[in-house]
């Protein structure tokens, strides 16, 4: 039982975090461009970006692996893992897809588009608050309701939303 838990718990923290990705590329798209209108910046139909789960997963195994603890030092794996991660995730997309998702060709040291120094600064401070502030936050509510019905519900509908939104548009390929 405590497997079955432990890989809960993990996908939960998949599924927050992409969540997470998914409001900041959409707050983020607004503050650059404030004629900009919302749109879904991902490639499934739900408010998710699988890239952003993903990455927070390994960022945190790492963090946790190497017991890294001071926030700068946070901020920097966080930053280095998620710049190879968007660098790794534009080729993968863009052999899915034919194209890839975000094009940084505007920003300062950009490199063909797909990273960039800023956005990556950014991906840095996501993950220092995602390691410091909703990771201990989500350990807490998975601890306290770990035997919750009503928890493994929850988490059951959202997973299954997600693995069908998933299955749907790589069936439409």
């Amino acid at each position: 039982m405590e497997k079955i838990r432990a890989i809960r718990d993990r996908i939960e923290w998949f599924l927050v975090y992409a969540v997470i990705g998914w409001l900041y590329e959409c707050i983020w798209c607004v503050m650059i461009d404030e004629n900009s209108e919302f749109f879904n910046r991902g490639f499934l139909k739900g408010p998710w970006l699988p890239i952003y789960g993903f990455a927070m997963l390994i960022i945190m195994f790492v963090i946790r692996k190497l017991k890294i603890k001071r926030p700068m030092l946070i901020f920097l794996t966080g930053a280095a893992i998620s710049t190879v991660a968007e660098l790794i995730g534009s080729y993968f997309l863009e052999k899915i897809l034919g194209y890839f998702l975000w094009d940084y060709s505007e920003f300062f040291m950009n490199f063909e588009g797909r990273i960039a120094v800023k956005p990556e600064v950014m991906f840095g401070l996501l993950v220092l608050g995602g390691a410091l502030s909703v990771q201990p936050k989500m350990e807490y509510i998975q601890e306290r309701f770990k035997d919750s019905i009503l928890h493994n519900v929850i988490f059951i509908a959202v997973f299954g939303v997600f693995v069908v939104d998933l299955v749907t548009r790589f069936a439409a390929l």
